[in-house]
């Protein structure tokens, strides 16, 4: 048992995965291949894709925008204090060519059985936070009225015995 005072050991905990090194540089190009992004906006986008297996941390996402940017491949752009990046042309053209070698790291995660369920309830999770964030009152509610159905549906699954071939 740990006492208060001790210290886990760093990172991620069992739950997480670490991307090969690398491999953010071509997952942040196809991410911004689909729709200009600014940089947490890109982190919480690896976050819920992952289904919460993979965060990069800012001190990654951060200065390897500016390094796509000295290179050409973004660009950034003042979106009333906030600073997104776009794909130039020579970015989208460094996707045509590059696009299908990166594959965006938890495409090759297939966890199966309770992972999925994992992996399902952190997309869940992201697509919650988006309405908490951005959803209208009446798009609120009915969320609220799907979870509540969804908690009784499981409280009720968790109830009952399991039965033949469960």
């Amino acid at each position: 048992m740990r006492h208060m005072h001790e210290h886990r050991p760093r990172g991620h905990g069992p739950s997480r995965h670490r991307a090969r090194r690398g491999a953010i540089r071509g997952s942040l190009l196809r991410l911004l291949g689909e729709r200009p992004m600014h940089g947490y906006e890109l982190i919480t986008e690896f976050e819920e894709r992952s289904g919460g297996r993979w965060r990069p941390s800012p001190g990654s996402v951060y200065p390897l925008l500016a390094q796509l940017e000295d290179e050409g491949l973004v660009r950034s752009f003042d979106d009333g204090g906030r600073k997104p990046f776009e794909l130039t042309d020579d970015g989208q053209a460094w996707l045509a060519e590059h696009g299908d070698d990166t594959g965006l790291p938890w495409e090759r995660w297939s966890p199966g059985g309770r992972g999925d369920l994992r992996r399902l309830g952190g997309e869940i999770f992201g697509q919650l936070r988006q309405l908490g964030r951005f959803g209208t009152e009446a798009q609120q509610e009915r969320a609220t009225a799907i979870l509540v159905r969804t908690r009784q549906e499981l409280y009720d699954l968790l109830a009952a015995p399991p039965s033949e071939g469960e």
